[in-house]
């Protein structure tokens, strides 16, 4: 199933939906079939893969790691590739990459090449509204969603154009920072960005991401309205932690059941 089908469909179920950030790593090329339907056995709705990036800014410490040592692994474009083969099989699939790792491949060339993996959502956190037209054109060319992301705090008119601008579902970041923030950023108020996202563009599912990490942090996040939630930085340490995939769908199953009892 598409990325797109998969939440718009969870939505007119009135489910919300899970999504988990697993990081592309040729140390783990051997696992990713098993944590992936393990994933998918707990209760994800779609899994975004991470391709490794030296200066990943919007990451924070326990994905910034992962980074370095998938890098230091030689991971490289076509392991995102072979990965894509595998997990797309399980569970509809996002690549989540920076903007220069695709320049440097030739936009078209990249984008085509994980739409023929398997791939039908592209995520690029670094880059704005004002830069999306040749991705926007790229991406539909290929029939990949390019989902954008929205920040904490901008203004209603913004977030209006970037809900109509993006496909698959809006993005929108749970706090100021990086990823696998801190309670802290639970204090900005998303009810009104939801809100305002979901009257811009009433069809296109809404997911917060960043600082998603637990059962209790889900069930908070969904309180805004939110069709959705992306976990990133706690699922990367789930998987550092244990050795099997019966304890990844736990962890995941815990968040799910967390989403189900909103």
């Amino acid at each position: 199933m598409r990325l797109d089908d998969a939440l718009r469909d969870a939505r007119a179920a009135h489910r919300p939906s899970l999504v988990l950030y697993l990081l592309v790593d040729r140390a783990r090329r051997a696992r990713v079939s098993g944590i992936a339907r393990a994933a998918r056995d707990g209760g994800a709705a779609a899994i975004e893969l991470g391709f490794p990036f030296s200066e990943p800014i919007a990451d924070g410490p326990e994905l910034a790691a992962a980074h370095a040592r998938s890098l230091a692994h030689g991971t490289g474009w076509p392991d995102l590739l072979d990965t894509l083969r595998v997990v797309s099989r399980i569970l509809p699939t996002a690549v989540m990459t920076y903007a220069n790792p695709l320049v440097r491949r030739g936009l078209d060339r990249a984008i085509d090449e994980i739409s023929g993996a398997g791939a039908t959502g592209l995520i690029v956190p670094d880059l704005s509204l004002e830069e999306s037209p040749p991705y926007r054109a790229a991406a539909r060319a290929h029939a990949v969603c390019l989902v954008l992301l929205a920040a904490p705090g901008i203004s209603t008119e913004r977030l209006s154009r970037i809900a109509r601008a993006s496909r698959g579902f809006l993005y929108l970041v749970g706090h100021y920072g990086t990823t696998g923030g801190a309670a802290r950023g639970a204090t900005v108020d998303l009810r009104p960005s939801v809100a305002e996202a979901h009257a811009a563009a009433p069809q296109l599912p809404v997911l917060i991401g960043f600082g998603v990490r637990d059962a209790i942090s889900a069930r908070r996040t969904l309180a805004t309205g939110a069709d959705g939630v992306v976990v990133g930085s706690a699922f990367e340490r789930c998987i550092n932690r244990t050795a099997t995939t019966s304890s990844v769908a736990r962890f995941v199953r815990s968040i799910a059941a967390a989403r189900a009892s909103t």
